[in-house]
């Protein structure tokens, strides 16, 4: 008689087998999620523009009346510019509205954003006429520096400049220049009273209270008005002549060594100071040297 005993058991093993949960699939090592070091590939189409660097103080050295914005956001206006997150170094420059914040203005000058009273402000729009010589305040980025006109177009200014010790020319729209009157204003070069010596800088604003004054450092010093002399600018200095200039921000006697450019830059000997290479001598903007206002 055959044994039915083992189809019985296999059965019945089988019946076990069928019945249990199945183990769970094993994804193996091609599946991406099992590795330890992913690759990301940036998805450089959804990458964010850089944000603003944020200035979080308002220009605090502005003293006098408030004034209501005359302007709208796009607009572009001469302004002061802080160096950095900071008023403690500052300089007149250009920069576009970004919005009215009451009396303030929010501004934005390359990748940095800050907030200036409006009283503080000019609107940057091309002069009616450049002549050749007109004395002008150029914008260089976040920075204004004096100079002269050599050609002018209605969309572009050549001007004349000294910087490291060379008078070169460099174009830019007429947008980005602030002509010089006779009349002064803010850009203009001013020298000041300052204890016993006399101060030199760039007005930035003048009111019935203060004097706000750019200095050398790019400090900003508080003057009274009637302390305030302007540089006359229609003057072009002559070889030999002896005039002031700032050595730091305080003035000294220097003479005239040399009229460059048609008088947009001058090489001055401070006449007290030892002789000493690229300090003096030194070569200077025509806007850095005045007689003397007092």
């Amino acid at each position: 008689m055959k044994d039915c005993r083992k189809p019985a058991a296999l059965l019945g093993l089988i019946f076990i087998l069928g019945c249990s949960e199945p183990p769970q699939q094993h994804r193996g090592p091609s599946d991406p999620r099992e590795s330890t070091v992913r690759p990301i590939v940036p998805d450089h189409r959804m990458a964010r523009k850089s944000a603003a660097i944020r200035n979080p103080d308002t220009f605090p050295w502005y003293v006098g009346p408030e004034v209501i914005p005359s302007f709208k956001p796009g607009d572009r206006v001469w302004t002061p510019t802080p160096i950095g997150r900071s008023w403690d170094i500052i300089n007149m420059a250009i920069a576009s509205v970004v919005r009215i914040d009451g009396n303030h203005v929010v501004l934005q000058a390359g990748v940095l954003e800050f907030t200036v009273p409006a009283a503080v402000l000019l609107p940057a729009v091309a002069p009616a006429r450049l002549a050749p010589r007109t004395p002008v305040l150029a914008c260089l980025g976040l920075t204004g520096e004096w100079g002269r006109v050599t050609t002018a177009s209605q969309e572009t200014v050549n001007v004349q400049l000294v910087m490291a010790q060379s008078v070169i020319t460099r174009e830019v729209d007429t947008a980005s220049v602030l002509a010089l009157t006779g009349k002064g204003g803010p850009g203009h070069p001013v020298t000041f009273h300052r204890g016993e010596n006399i101060g030199f800088g760039l007005l930035l604003y003048l009111n019935r209270e203060k004097a706000g004054i750019i200095t050398y450092t790019g400090k900003l010093e508080l003057v009274a008005p009637d302390q305030v002399r302007f540089v006359p600018l229609n003057v072009i200095p002559v070889k030999n002549a002896t005039m002031w200039s700032p050595f730091a921000d305080s003035l000294e006697e220097v003479r005239i060594l040399q009229v460059l450019e048609n008088g947009a830059a001058v090489e001055i000997l401070f006449v007290s100071r030892p002789q000493e290479p690229l300090i003096n001598p030194r070569i200077v903007t025509s806007a850095r040297v005045t007689k003397m206002l007092w």
